[in-house]
């Protein structure tokens, strides 16, 4: 009679090839699961040889379902940090949202609240763009806001804070910047806009930008904070169009 386990004749057989493959089935699962066998038994003192073959098999068994479970965790992970994304940023530029940029501006505003930090906002709102977009279709309308986009983040750091609050608007949270700071930005922001030009050359179209500088104050919500450089924003729009009359 055999002295050999009764499970000796499958220990060899299904995960347990992962451990020793042969030929071209060696993988990186395999390559993972023979890592954390080792780890496993070195740390534990002991090798391969101590074990029996049905144990072997128990525990191979067990390092590749937690290989597997990692790397479903993992792409589970990233599938969420895309969605995040997603849901993040506004469907047609890259910047935030309105949802988004509000909630990062909450965040920072905290930040402020504790360390007694400055940050400006500046509240933009494209002029003649519905005039634009009637003329010469939303297609170049798109293109003028993707445009005006790249202007933006021209002029900014990589942290400040960029988003789309609808349609033509947009509004862009500058760290550690005074007014003055701010209200260069927006002449800069201004300026650029005005040098291009949309559409055919027979019939192009430009634009500008009215732009409203806020300052935080200490205690302010991030609603009013907005709201202030949005009624700050409207009262250059109406000096220039008075100017226009």
């Amino acid at each position: 009679m055999s002295d050999t386990p009764s499970g000796h004749q499958n220990w060899t057989s299904g995960k347990v090839l992962q451990l020793y493959p042969g030929g071209g089935n060696h993988d990186r699962t395999s390559d993972s699961v023979r890592a954390s066998l080792n780890t496993f038994l070195n740390a534990s003192g002991w090798s391969v040889d101590d074990l029996t073959p049905n144990q072997l098999h128990m525990l191979v068994g067990l390092m590749t379902e937690r290989q597997n479970l990692l790397e479903t965790v993992q792409s589970l992970n990233a599938a969420l940090d895309q969605a995040r994304d997603i849901a993040d940023h506004d469907p047609l530029l890259p910047v935030y949202n309105r949802r988004a940029f509000m909630r990062e501006l909450a965040k920072q505003i905290s930040f402020c609240e504790r360390y007694g930090t400055t940050v400006c906002l500046v509240y933009m709102d494209l002029d003649y763009f519905k005039a634009l977009n009637d003329s010469l279709g939303h297609s170049t309308g798109d293109v003028a806001l993707k445009s005006f986009v790249s202007i933006i983040k021209k002029h900014v750091r990589q942290s400040d804070l960029v988003g789309r609050m609808g349609g033509d608007e947009f509004a862009v949270l500058l760290l550690n910047a005074e007014e003055e700071q701010a209200a260069q930005k927006a002449g800069f922001f201004s300026d650029d806009l005005k040098e291009m030009e949309f559409g055919e050359a027979s019939a192009a179209m430009t634009l500008d930008v009215s732009c409203g500088v806020a300052v935080w104050e200490r205690g302010e919500t991030p609603e009013h904070f907005i709201e202030r450089a949005d009624e700050a924003m409207y009262i250059q729009k109406r000096l220039k169009n008075k100017a226009r009359a």
